[in-house]
């Protein structure tokens, strides 16, 4: 009796860490396939804890009870393997230290200090916004291979579109939407109402969703890039696009042609992210893909050393805007 009470304790508690993943997962993260790992991992727990309080020692002694028992000890185990996968998500929603330039609040003072001359990022802030103003001669986006912080080159790398699936290898039909790499068209994984972000000829533009597909086929036409995304806002107007995830949230946001990534300074909700951005006079703002593990990214600071942002790298992520200066 004694043993099947210290079992039964140990259940509970692997069922009561399995609730914690849970929760942190579901808030940072949503309703993706690690919230039906964990989900799935509890539920056995919870089997485990039910199966030792109601199961006598005869039945136990049986091979088949005895292979089930097994694997519910394995899978109370693998719980702290998903407490690991819990405390990532966690953790890559927290930006690293950043030490902004100046304050600003409005519009006006941005596009000002976008078109201030020098090396590396400009970072500024408002009272809930990181403001990133790369000074760069192109942008560009790239597939596959993650561009590398050694690449002096490089300003500034961000996330861009979504993918479909978890994949170690890389293919431009993992990519969500249409979209440029190497100055070729790409067909990615069909999504409806996307818009679009396009750099063409220097010059950055936000696309409505009646006008993405096509933006995006004239910007390979014409040696640009491109990619598909959710719409924040489209000339002052609220896109589509609605999520209940407590989180950072990131856009690339264009103001007379010159494009500045914007994020938010600590986890909040999606609504007060655009009431921020609409606040500071944003009329033009696309999403970048901010997963856990997704939203990995960096900038170079005016002394040209590279300062990590948020996140941990990804092994599946495949995907991101470049600003680069030409020297």
């Amino acid at each position: 009796m004694t043993r099947n009470r210290h079992w039964a304790t140990w259940y509970l508690f692997t069922t009561l860490l399995g609730i914690f993943n849970i929760c942190t997962i579901r808030i940072f993260d949503g309703y993706n396939w690690p919230f039906y790992a964990v989900t799935a991992n509890v539920v056995l727990s919870l089997g485990g804890l039910i199966f030792q309080m109601h199961v006598n020692e005869t039945a136990k002694k049986r091979m088949l009870t005895r292979a089930a028992q097994l694997i519910l000890f394995l899978n109370s185990v693998s719980v702290f393997l998903m407490l690991g996968l819990s405390m990532f998500i966690l953790t890559s929603q927290y930006h690293n230290p950043q030490t902004p330039y100046r304050s600003i609040s409005s519009a006006a003072e941005l596009e000002q200090a976008m078109g201030e001359k020098g090396h590396g990022v400009t970072l500024m802030e408002t009272d809930k916004l990181y403001i990133y103003c790369p000074n760069y001669d192109e942008i560009s986006f790239a597939a596959g291979e993650r561009p590398s912080r050694e690449d002096e080159s490089i300003v500034m790398c961000v996330a861009a579109a979504f993918q479909d699936k978890y994949q170690l290898d890389f293919r431009h039909s993992n990519i969500v939407g249409w979209h440029t790499a190497g100055g070729q068209l790409e067909r990615g994984k069909p999504q409806a109402r996307l818009g679009a972000f396009t750099y063409v000829d220097g010059n950055a533009r936000i696309w409505s969703i009646d006008e993405a597909e096509e933006a995006i086929r004239e910007a390979a036409d014409r040696g640009g890039c491109g990619y598909q995304q959710f719409i924040v806002l489209a000339d002052g107007e609220r896109g589509g696009h609605q999520s209940d995830e407590f989180r950072c949230y990131r856009v690339v946001a264009v103001l007379n042609g010159k494009a500045c990534i914007i994020d938010s300074r600590t986890q909040m909700h999606y609504s007060e992210f655009i009431s921020a951005l609409e606040n500071l006079g944003i009329r033009d703002a696309l999403y970048c893909d901010m997963g856990s593990g997704w939203n990995y990214s960096w900038y170079r600071n005016e002394e040209g050393k590279a300062v990590d942002i948020i996140g941990t790298p990804w092994p599946f992520s495949h995907n991101w805007l470049v600003f680069r200066k030409n020297n």
